[in-house]
């Protein structure tokens, strides 16, 4: 078995223990509530992750950044926009308590997830052009965070 093929669980597993962390260190931390365009924002951040979900199917995405077996592309719904709207959802829903306590260390942590998510989703894409001919044109259409952005 090659050596790729031995870091793969684990760099997938590692991406999302990461995501998982810095999740919970920000729920930790900020100091609920947070202003109310803060949670017009996080209001908005649910609205776009269920909308993923609801569009992917429950069942149908992988919390790791690994392709499913049975893989369809899914170019409908918030994936007609941005490649990653349950990355998006989760960055704008932590946004607004970063922006408005702007502490060092809440600023930091965010940062590092910025980079996790950033480093999963390109991992991610990765994987889905070997595994999926249709992939590379699909990121021709689409940005992969922010509409017509990035």
């Amino acid at each position: 078995m090659s050596q790729q093929k031995l870091l793969h669980p684990f760099w997938s597993y590692s991406l999302v223990f990461s995501q998982f962390f810095w999740i919970l260190a920000l729920l930790i931390i900020i100091q609920w509530p947070i202003s109310i365009l803060g949670h017009i924002i996080q209001v908005i951040a649910i609205f776009i992750g269920l909308w993923a979900v609801k569009t992917m199917h429950l069942g149908h995405f992988n919390i790791v950044p690994d392709p499913l077996p049975h893989l369809d592309l899914v170019t409908t719904g918030p994936y007609r926009f941005i490649r990653h709207p349950m990355y998006l959802s989760i960055l704008l829903f932590f946004a607004p308590a970063a922006i408005e306590q702007a502490s060092s260390l809440i600023l930091a942590i965010y940062a590092i997830l910025l980079t996790t998510l950033i480093l999963k989703l390109l991992y991610e894409e990765k994987l889905l052009s070997e595994k999926c001919s249709d992939y590379p044109e699909y990121q021709q259409h689409t940005k992969r965070l922010i509409p017509f952005i990035f």
